[in-house]
């Protein structure tokens, strides 16, 4: 029967719908530079067919057929996570989202607009932006994701600080549930749109959402190099508590400046320091109290240093280029944090000192995207296709997932990859409720099947801790011997 539905869908969708083995390869990863020899064995990624609905009836068509013959289906757009978030573990049917593109519906008096899931969120700014407005927030991979999968992940990125997460934002979702129903979800449905946001697309196929919008308005930007991660920090929770809230606020250490710096990417004049970009967006009032806060802040500190207006907006016109530190590569491999603003300069020292005891150069970015809370990307270069080397750097990641966990933090994102932290992200309480929606709505488990809810038996806790920590020891063991 399996067989006989894909082929069916096959026939149906003509040349939107392909088995080749060659463009399947292609769907069987994301941005994950993962050596075949540590999936292969384990999951099978190369999905049975790849299938491109154009709207939510062919969707729909899709999922009635899959949900009937027992097929795994995973949701694809921008694949622009390195989690598997998007990559099918059990084969089956990739339905690539990508032709769900375009507005739907402006609402300028009540300013909204109506974007099918596919979209970009830069796309729906270009189109946004000439009217005069605006999207409120974006992820820093704007230019390739999807809102629709953005919406699926946590939605926080540049402009959450300030406007909230894009679940706040969002009015209603159009949704086409495991079974084929097609149904427009709101705050006060049952279910309400708030179980699909995070949900990762394990709980349906988003196909269209309403969400708010904000006016364009003029910006300003402040770029501030400090001497160390101390005084970064208490000078980051003295601007989330001023009167003028920034519309975002990036962070970097000095071992990131010094990356870009030899790279070419930092201006000439700027030696490598720990670094705010303060970027606030509203009336010129609010920008003039802004600057004047800004102002204040540097000159009570003769040691911190206030770049010129052109350096801070070249910063803010790169926003979506923090991976070129890959180029001095080949590879990197990171962990991104969900972490207590508090915490972060504690984080960043404990980090160095984890650098030091394994031969390392770590490299520390992220965003503020709460009052609270800042998503802090630390990773470091690597070689994947040295694969043995590569196996034993792979302990790191869960080493700097360690360091966030003392201090308060944990994975941003689940997939298939952090699910062995699946304790550490969820108390037992709310995990048994995320599992109690999946159940109620895909009973079948064909939606994305294997990724958030539970880790597989490879990756489960105790299995994954052991393993980790002994190619750790042996990890730093060589890194000492590197050194030598």
């Amino acid at each position: 029967m399996k067989n006989e539905a894909l082929e069916q869908i096959k026939q149906q969708f003509g040349d939107r719908a392909t088995d080749s083995p060659f463009e399947c390869r292609l769907y069987s990863r994301d941005m994950a530079p993962v050596p075949a020899l540590l999936v292969n064995p384990l999951f099978n990624t190369l999905p049975d067919l790849i299938v491109r609905p154009s709207d939510a009836d062919e969707a729909a068509g899709i999922l009635k057929l899959a949900f009937a013959n027992h097929i795994p289906v995973t949701p694809r757009a921008g694949a622009s996570t390195v989690y598997f978030n998007s990559v099918p573990v059990r084969g089956g049917i990739v339905m690539d989202l990508n032709l769900l593109k375009g507005v739907v519906g402006l609402d300028e008096s009540g300013m909204t607009v109506t974007v099918k899931a596919g979209t970009t969120c830069r796309e729906l700014d270009e189109y946004l932006n000439p009217l005069g407005f605006a999207m409120k927030s974006f992820p820093s991979s704007a230019p390739v994701a999807s809102i629709g999968g953005w919406f699926c992940m946590m939605g926080y990125g540049i402009g959450s600080l300030k406007y909230g997460s894009l679940l706040s934002q969002v009015q209603a979702v159009e949704v086409v549930l495991p079974t084929g129903e097609v149904r427009r979800l709101t705050r006060d449905t049952e279910p309400p749109l708030a179980w699909f946001a995070a949900s990762e697309g394990t709980l349906g196929i988003i196909t269209q959402l309403e969400l708010e919008i904000r006016k364009l308005s003029p910006m300003k930007h402040f770029l501030i190099a400090f001497p160390d991660a101390g005084k970064m920090g208490r000078a980051l929770e003295a601007i989330l508590h001023a009167p003028v809230i920034p519309y975002n606020v990036h962070f970097a250490d000095d071992r990131c400046a010094l990356a870009m710096h030899s790279l070419g990417f930092s201006p000439a004049d700027e030696a490598p320091a720990h670094t705010l970009g303060i970027d606030y967006e509203g009336s010129k009032e609010e920008l003039k109290q802004a600057q004047d806060m800004v102002a204040a802040l540097v000159g009570a500190d003769p040691a911190t240093h206030l770049s010129s207006a052109e350096t801070a907006e070249r910063e803010w016109a790169e926003k979506f280029n923090a991976l070129r530190l890959k180029r001095g590569g080949p590879s990197v491999l990171g962990s991104e944090i969900w972490l207590p603003v508090k915490a972060l300069s504690g984080y960043l020292s404990d980090i160095r000192k984890m650098a030091g005891r394994y031969g390392l150069d770590l490299i520390s970015y992220g965003h503020v995207v709460t009052p609270d809370r800042v998503t802090v990307m630390t990773m470091f270069y690597t070689d994947e296709t040295r694969t043995i080397a590569y196996i034993l750097d792979l302990s790191l990641v869960k080493k700097i997932h360690d360091v966030g966990r003392r201090h308060g933090g944990c994975p941003y994102g689940v997939g298939l990859w952090n699910t062995p932290y699946l304790g550490r992200m969820f108390t037992p309480s709310h995990l048994n409720e995320l599992r109690q929606r999946k159940q109620m709505l895909d009973g079948r488990g064909i939606m994305n099947p294997g990724k958030v809810y539970r880790s597989p038996v490879i990756l489960n806790p105790f299995n994954f801790t052991a393993g980790m920590e002994v190619l750790a020891a042996v990890r730093r063991v060589a890194g000492r011997s590197g050194r030598r």
